[in-house]
């Protein structure tokens, strides 16, 4: 069933022209896609947790692929500022850096997408410079969970979180 359920999507994806060079890696589909309203390219892992889950949703996946894909630069505005409030809330400008602004230094380097959630991952040059900022949305793209992921976080507990 792995296989069927990777393949399927993979042809899905493919067809849909949303991401360049899919291709199937372990039990993800990857390939890279234009995020427009942030304006980089990302690095785009589309989960259908196979592991976990006995009959993935597809459709959902897709469906959040697309949403996020498409989603207006209003919206990306949006959650960046509501991201940025978050993480000056709970760190303060000593951690940070009075000097540093997390709107222009945070940039989309990844997204995540499962049939419930999708994860997007900022990196901060300045602000975070051995760590990533992992943005939980909900599939209606309403940040659920922001996690600042060190290198040496990753596997803390055994698992890796992704």
């Amino acid at each position: 069933m792995t296989a069927s359920v990777l393949n399927d999507l993979l042809r899905r994806v493919t067809d849909s022209g949303l991401l360049d060079e899919p291709t199937i890696d372990d039990d993800t589909v990857v390939g890279l896609a234009h995020l427009d309203a942030a304006g980089v390219e990302v690095e785009v892992d589309l989960d259908p947790e196979i592991e976990d889950v006995d009959d993935p949703d597809i459709d959902a996946i897709m469906t959040s692929l697309s949403d996020i894909l498409a989603i207006s630069e209003d919206r990306w505005r949006a959650i960046v500022d509501e991201v940025v409030s978050d993480i000056e809330d709970a760190l303060g400008d000593e951690e940070i850096g009075s000097d540093v602004d997390l709107r222009t230094d945070l940039e989309a380097v990844g997204v995540g997408v499962f049939a419930d959630a999708v994860i997007v991952v900022f990196a901060g040059a300045t602000s975070f410079p051995d760590a990533l900022v992992h943005v939980q949305l909900t599939p209606e793209l309403e940040v659920e969970d922001i996690e600042i992921v060190g290198d040496d976080d990753e596997d803390e507990d055994g698992d890796d979180e992704d």
